[in-house]
């Protein structure tokens, strides 16, 4: 038997066991984070003790090693967008993962093409890249979508007496996914000692929309010189 056929088999194992990996990371650190910002919120537990993350070590050791460049805070910023809770040491782990199993699937249905399998690890590089930004407009169209159910809410809120944070929260309770969990975020947030205003731009930063930016403005100035929001 050729053994080019066990190294591809090994290489595919070992995106396999890659991707399954950081598959299961990313599934069980949303809910470790929910858990750590509740903790925050209701104990006071002091946030350099507790918001450190674990991960596998290939990750956390790539994601140091690209943290400080142009390209980390880009993809970051993607991965925030498409609510993807997952490092860049863990995107670069999926990239290697994806590139050898398209890699593979090429040269085995390529006659054991050279090119194909080049060609394969090309398109697989470039697969978790495309799935980010589909998952990053989706999630943008549907935020949007549901922007002028979360005004209506609010205004109702405040003409009843609430605070904005108390409308916010009221929005993070009644309204579904994904604003409910970004307002959820900046309750937190704030929660946490992070000012309002810095908290509604992180918030703008992981929803990059116009309507939004007009609605945050809205609420900074009104916080800023007063008036009826």
């Amino acid at each position: 038997m050729n053994p080019e056929i066990f190294l591809w088999i090994g290489g595919i194992l070992v995106a396999a066991v890659i991707a399954l990996g950081v598959f299961l990371t990313i599934s069980g650190q949303r809910s470790a984070e929910d858990a750590r910002l509740e903790a925050f919120a209701e104990k006071g537990i002091p946030i350099d003790q507790q918001m450190s993350t674990r991960g596998s070590i290939v990750s956390e050791w790539l994601t140091r090693r690209v943290e400080k460049s142009s390209w980390s805070e880009k993809v970051s910023k993607e991965l925030a967008q498409a609510d993807m809770k997952m490092k860049p040491g863990e995107y670069i782990l999926v990239m290697i993962a994806s590139c050898i199993v398209v890699a593979a699937f090429a040269w085995f249905l390529g006659s054991r093409s050279i090119l194909l399998a080049v060609i394969g690890a090309v398109i697989g590089l470039y697969l978790p890249r495309i799935f980010i930004r589909s998952q990053r407009n989706r999630r943008l169209i549907k935020f949007n979508n549901q922007l002028g159910d979360m005004l209506s809410l609010m205004v109702n809120g405040l003409r009843a007496g609430y605070s904005t944070m108390q409308a916010m929260e009221a929005i993070a309770k009644e309204m579904p996914q994904p604003i409910s969990e970004e307002f959820r975020r900046v309750v937190q947030e704030a929660s946490l000692g992070v000012s309002t205003e810095k908290a509604l731009d992180n918030l703008l930063r992981r929803i990059p929309s116009e309507d939004l930016d007009l609605v945050i403005t809205a609420i900074k100035v009104q916080r800023e010189v007063g008036g009826n929001l």
